[in-house]
């Protein structure tokens, strides 16, 4: 049994995108059309960026939305392994552009990098003439220096948006936010009161998405940098400024999970890949920069509380759980859970920083011996072996990520520094020295945070398992 396991073919899965017609779904393969379950509007950002919605930028969109949705609509068999075999058609106008070596290989060679999986992706022509935008075409962009944030809402991303606004004054910071809505906002409704603080620049997505969706989702930041680098192209030399700490960008690549591909969601490797593919496509070259990549998230946290020292506010409108909102809630209000490995980083980053922690947690108690013992009275845990399970590898990669700062771990930090001195084109020991020290930063901040819990803590308990 286990040597047919070993053997059993990967998941396949495959998305037709059709201009019209009937949605079909039969299994792992779906026609799509475009209106009805593929609909990402991207009219905001030509708006702010003073050009017209153009052939190509229809295109990117519907391509955008069939990958969400096969991302999405596969459910990975962790019994064939992590990967999966893709098969997306997409309809488009600019079929030259779309079918050049240089564009179909630099996309797959991204979305493989990003997920793990295999992908195909055919291109044909898109038969109904694009319709007009209805837009105005305005005279010339502001003359401004613009760079773009991929804005979730959470603590990095605000908190970069932030540290950029009090770094200089002669550029604009637009961040860029993917909402799941049907309804595309306009400029008046953002509102221009909001001078003092980043408006977000919604872009609206409604793509359908299974009752029971393929939950790893990695194409996730595909979306959300893509995006904000199409916004970049549409500036004539914007840049995009990823907001992830330290933790965040390189700890998927350094610490796996199980048997997953590594998480390179934020990773330089991503980015340099994303850049290439939006060069060959438009032809303008987009700048991504990583500005806390050697930083930890208490790092950043500190240098926020400089400039914004209402960490009250910032807290609560700003949040970092992962955890499904169906078990991290109270009374039906969504809450943090406080085990996730977001959590963990929010709280001992917070810690770090020396910021009191005013977030509300569903497992609140660090001190506590057990998961049960640390909930807020008169809550409870739904499903208790999901949260231990969750806690634990929680717990289990924060301290491996902390053990890698030990030399008997220095190989595998060696082969990062590697590549990360190549996509940064930067020297093999400026970046390892860079690397290692945000590597010690983050094992003395997780060992004062256990140190804070207490040995008996349910938090030091899993870290030792």
């Amino acid at each position: 049994m286990n040597m047919f396991r070993a053997f059993a073919p990967p998941t396949q899965g495959s998305v037709t995108v059709v201009e019209s017609g009937a949605f079909i779904v039969k299994g792992n393969h779906s026609q799509v059309p475009i209106c009805d379950g593929l609909d990402i509007q991207t009219g905001l950002l030509h708006e702010f960026c003073f050009t017209e919605i153009s052939p190509l930028s229809r295109d990117l969109s519907v391509l955008l939305g069939a990958v969400k949705y096969v991302d999405r609509s596969v459910r990975r068999k962790h019994g064939r392994g992590w990967e999966r075999h893709l098969s997306l058609t997409v309809p488009v106008y600019e079929i030259a552009t779309w079918r050049r070596d240089d564009v179909a290989s630099t996309l797959m060679d991204t979305l493989q990098y990003l997920t793990g999986d295999v992908w195909q992706v055919r291109f044909v022509k898109r038969r109904r003439i694009s319709a007009p935008s209805g837009q105005m075409s305005l005279p010339a962009s502001p003359d401004r220096r613009r760079v773009f944030v991929p804005f979730s809402h959470g603590l990095d991303s605000f908190a970069q948006s932030e540290l950029l606004r009090a770094s200089e004054i002669g550029f604009d910071v637009i961040p860029v936010h993917l909402r799941s809505s049907a309804v595309e906002q306009t400029m008046k409704s953002l509102g221009r009161s909001a001078k003092r603080k980043p408006t977000p620049i919604p872009v609206s997505s409604n793509v359908n998405e299974p009752k029971h969706a393929e939950p790893s989702f990695r194409t996730r930041p595909f979306l959300f940098d893509g995006l904000a680098a199409y916004a970049a192209v549409l500036s004539e030399g914007g840049e995009v400024v990823i907001p992830e700490n330290g933790q965040g960008s390189l700890g998927g690549s350094l610490v796996r999970l199980g048997a997953e591909a590594p998480h390179r969601s934020c990773h330089p490797g991503f980015t340099t890949r994303l850049a290439h593919f939006f060069d060959c496509l438009t032809g303008k070259k987009v700048t991504f920069v990583h500005p806390a990549l050697f930083h930890t998230k208490g790092q950043v946290l500190r240098s926020l509380l400089q400039v914004q020292p209402d960490s009250v506010a910032w807290l609560a409108e700003h949040p970092s759980c992962s955890y499904d909102a169906r078990h991290a809630n109270r009374g039906g209000k969504k809450v943090h859970c406080g085990v996730c490995g977001n959590c963990l980083l929010r709280r001992t980053s917070i810690l770090a920083a020396g910021i009191v922690d005013s977030t509300d947690y569903k497992v609140s108690d660090l001190h506590a011996k057990s998961l049960e013992e640390a909930i807020v009275a008169d809550d409870k845990l739904l499903t208790l072996g999901s949260y231990k399970d969750i806690a634990r590898n929680a717990a289990r990669s924060m301290q491996r990520l902390a053990d890698l700062s030990s030399s008997d771990k220095q190989y595998r930090v060696a082969a990062e520094a590697e590549g990360l001195a190549s996509y940064q084109r930067r020297s093999r020991s400026e970046v390892r020295d860079a690397l290692d020290g945000m590597l010690e930063q983050h094992s003395h901040e997780w060992m004062d945070f256990l140190g804070h819990c207490g040995k008996s803590s349910w938090v030091a308990l899993l870290a030792r398992e």
